[in-house]
């Protein structure tokens, strides 16, 4: 029998043994008051902490902050760790402050028009070749580099898979066509991001421009300058495709102020209550909740500067914190880990170095109840993500109903919600990994109001009554579970 497997047949056993027993008696447990949610989330959004990027000052006392939460429950420490905190080592690549890319005689302007994602050379010059979208799928016969040698040359790509106007398919796709770039022998890849949103590119520069944070564990050599050009007019694009057409090589010359790569570290935070049963204390249930946020930047309609996070995700941090408070204060039979991740916001980089470094091993791991945000736009619900995927739904919906909430399935699966937090580095281990967030019933404007905006923040028009049903919500379900 496989881990897989063996948990299923666990979480079955459990659900099994739930139902037939009537409704789970709750009324024993503890639950936070709105005073106490409401004092973990405003201090981990205030302005003290200053966004709580990865690296920074503010990340690090978040984490200071949650490890003393740890020590005054009475929180152990999980298998051989020596603190609460868990080292994670990043470099940190920064990009250029000046230089300029000219493409068939039109020259870009650094951050206006291009922003370079990886650079091996400086001072890059020489013949480019235009791959339409770049793609090469072998299960629908597509090669966009059929004919074109590009060994030795530059490539250049349309942003996307098609002309969808989905910027995340597009996004999704970038890694994987700079990689069949690389495997074609080219020295050089550029993007043209072609969608007319320009806060899309506004986006962009300030995803990249900042330095973008990678472990230091994965960390694989530069092999080629990777650029992505603002082309929103899509003008170069057609310029290109008449140069193709006519087969003719593109002329491209880059010259960039030299690179910087710094070493920076981040905590995860890690904790464990241990169970009272002998043998089920053997299995461990994993509640986790990012911590860091995206910093600070700077706005052409406000002058904030400080992205708090409070919904993403000061609200699932204050979660976490209020699980092992009270689970601490009356432990279950199964073991509790308590998993407080960094750098979710740079690419779910701690949970993954978790993953790959666990401080208990994966095969005592039955399950992970996750617990992210971007917003709330229905104060009926919480929202889970994954919520089909395991048999534990009777027990999340008997949580949301103790709490005046009810529990429903992911309403955006366009936006593939399930696979952008730490629970699926979980997944991927074969671990039942759901994620519980506030509720909500589309990716509207009122969640893109505050997601990743200046705006979330934990101030008077904060929901705090419905905060604290979010949060014994996810409380009730991990005692449940």
């Amino acid at each position: 029998m496989n881990h897989y497997t063996r948990i299923r047949r666990v979480i079955a056993a459990l659900c099994l043994a739930y139902l037939l027993v009537g409704k789970a008696n709750v009324s024993f447990a503890q639950t936070a008051t709105e005073a106490e949610c409401k004092a973990h989330l405003q201090y981990l959004a205030s302005d003290k902490l200053m966004g709580r990027m990865t690296g920074t000052p503010g990340n690090d006392e978040a984490a200071r902050y949650i490890a003393e939460e740890f020590r005054k429950n009475n929180i152990g420490l999980a298998g051989s760790m020596k603190s609460y905190f868990q080292p994670v080592p990043f470099i940190k690549r920064h990009p250029a402050k000046s230089g300029t890319l000219i493409i068939a005689g039109d020259t870009l302007a650094l951050e206006r028009r291009f922003i370079p994602i990886m650079v091996k050379n400086a001072v890059l010059s020489g013949n480019a070749v235009f791959a339409g979208f770049g793609i090469v799928d072998s299960a629908s016969k597509r090669d966009d580099y059929a004919g074109l040698d590009v060994q030795g040359k530059i490539v250049i790509v349309q942003f996307g898979e098609n002309d969808s106007t989905d910027i995340r398919r597009g996004f999704n796709a970038m890694a994987r066509k700079q990689e069949f770039a690389a495997k074609k022998g080219a020295v050089g890849f550029i993007e043209l991001f072609t969608p007319e949103n320009p806060f899309a590119w506004g986006n962009i520069t300030g995803f990249y421009k900042g330095g973008r944070p990678e472990l230091a564990t994965e960390n694989r050599p530069t092999t080629m300058n990777w650029i992505i050009a603002y082309d929103g007019g899509k003008k170069l694009t057609a310029k290109l495709s008449a140069e193709a057409a006519q087969k003719r090589l593109i002329p491209v010359a880059m010259t960039l102020e030299e690179p910087r790569v710094d070493s920076i570290f981040s905590n995860n935070v890690v904790g464990v209550i241990k169970g009272t049963d002998a043998a089920l204390s053997q299995e461990y249930i994993v509640l986790s909740a990012h911590y860091d946020h995206i910093g600070t930047g700077k706005s052409a309609e406000t002058k904030d500067t400080i992205y708090n996070g409070a919904r993403d995700n000061a609200m699932g941090t204050t979660a976490l914190l209020v699980a092992a408070k009270y689970l601490a204060a009356k432990p279950p039979k199964r073991s509790v880990l308590l998993l407080a991740c960094t750098a979710e916001e740079m690419g779910l980089l701690g949970s993954r170095y978790y993953a790959a470094n666990p401080a208990v091993p994966h095969k005592n791991v039955v399950y992970n109840l996750n617990t992210d945000n971007a917003g709330f736009n229905d104060t009926t619900l919480v929202t889970i993500f994954g919520y089909d995927r395991t048999s534990v739904q009777p027990l999340i919906d008997e949580a949301a109903k103790v709490n005046g909430l009810t529990a429903k399935g992911d309403p955006a699966p366009e936006q593939n919600l399930f696979d952008r937090s730490d629970n699926v580095s979980f997944a991927r281990l074969g671990i039942p990994a759901p994620t519980l967030s506030a509720g909500f019933t589309a990716f509207d404007a009122e969640i893109n109001k505050y997601y990743h905006k200046l705006g979330d923040e934990a101030g008077d028009n904060f929901n705090f009554r419905y905060f604290a049903k979010y949060v014994n919500t996810f409380l009730t379900a991990s005692r449940l579970i």
